[in-house]
């Protein structure tokens, strides 16, 4: 595990994100005149809560989101419909590590229009990621996607269903950025933005500490901007939580810039196994996270179980990335080393803590 105070973060009341109100009242006119796309749940997590000397956690639970089991879809399906007929008519192209290109392919299936999903090659011996893997595909397939497997990384992936977009003028529809491309991207972030004002609406007091696991960013960047157009500088603390072995957010950080890290990104977390921060997200992470943290496979697995075996109404069958969130609470409310980190975060008894589990198995 390795900890970061971030030594760019804003606690100014003038830092409110990336996103303008206009964006956030469309996201909410746009959810709000679809009701079939009803909200997930936030449950209260007591019983683990006491285990870990908290007051209180709640964790959003993704893992049935609008018929998928991830919480991708709320960006992917608010971004495609800004999209106009011309622009998405010829088909949509992703690459993704699988609840990406599951949510782009349902998505596609409800426009009845052509999909093609790059899936960059498993990282690990592990039997879970080999089948969750394919489960994912198989999602795909049966929504009606090409599925097209890249010998090589995410970034690969995403390079290659850009050349492919370009080469068929498919509608390119990633969650990280590049230059020339950062509208669909930032569409993606403003929807996600809808999973907080669902949070909003169903706790019954706002968190004092705010945990959500990395990736390409999009997600950290969506939650950091709306807590931060929310609360301004009250907001809660913000820790974002990676892999040990695929941590580009803490890397960045370290440099005080975007970099890509050169790391083996061996980790069962398959969603969050990113070389680099999306450019989009990234000047809101620097500025909007208080701090960075990683957590190895072995706490994930741990805390999947925990899940699992939760009573009654607290249970949650989380995939590894999902989990990871929780992971990192536990390793910051229980590590020795992780003791600046915890006083940094003033996690004690009194802490109400916010999680997102991201994803399902």
């Amino acid at each position: 595990m390795r900890a970061l105070l971030n030594p760019l973060v804003r606690r100014d009341d003038e830092f409110r994100g990336l996103f303008s109100e206009d964006e956030y009242r469309h996201v909410s006119a746009f959810f709000a005149a679809h009701p079939d796309l009803s909200p997930t749940p936030l449950k209260s997590l007591p019983s683990i809560a006491d285990a870990l000397g908290v007051a209180a956690i709640d964790a959003k639970d993704e893992t049935q989101r609008f018929g998928v089991n991830a919480f991708k879809i709320t960006g992917v399906r608010y971004a495609v419909e800004q999209l106009d007929d011309e622009s998405s008519g010829r088909g949509l192209v992703c690459a993704t590590a699988g609840n990406h290109g599951r949510a782009v392919a349902r998505v596609a299936a409800w426009k009845r229009i052509p999909c093609a999903v790059f899936v960059p090659a498993g990282k690990t011996t592990d039997p879970l990621e080999h089948a969750t893997r394919a489960a994912r595909i198989d999602g795909m397939r049966a929504d009606g996607a090409t599925v097209v497997d890249v010998d090589g990384s995410y970034e690969e992936a995403v390079r290659r269903a850009a050349a492919f977009g370009a080469e068929t003028e498919s509608c390119v529809v990633s969650d990280t950025s590049w230059d020339g491309y950062t509208q669909i991207p930032r569409w993606i972030m403003t929807g996600y933005t809808h999973i907080l004002e669902e949070v909003a609406s169903q706790w019954g007091a706002p968190p004092t500490l705010v945990i959500v696991q990395g990736g390409v960013g999009g997600l950290v960047c969506a939650a950091a901007s709306w807590f931060a157009a929310r609360f301004g500088g009250g907001r809660p603390s913000f820790i974002a939580v990676e892999p040990d072995e695929a941590a580009c957010l803490l890397a960045s950080a370290q440099a005080r810039h975007p970099v890509t890290i050169t790391s083996s990104l061996e980790t069962i977390m398959s969603g969050l196994r990113c070389a680099e921060p999306s450019p989009l997200a990234w000047p809101t992470i620097a500025a909007g996270v208080d701090a960075f943290l990683t957590v190895p496979d072995s706490l994930v697995l741990e805390m999947m179980r925990t899940l699992a075996g939760a009573p009654g109404g607290e249970r949650l069958e989380a995939g590894p990335s999902g989990a990871c969130g929780m992971a990192g609470l536990a390793a910051i409310a229980r590590a020795p080393e992780l003791e600046g980190l915890r006083s940094a975060a003033r996690l004690d008894r009194f802490t109400r803590a916010l999680v997102i589990v991201t994803e399902g198995p």
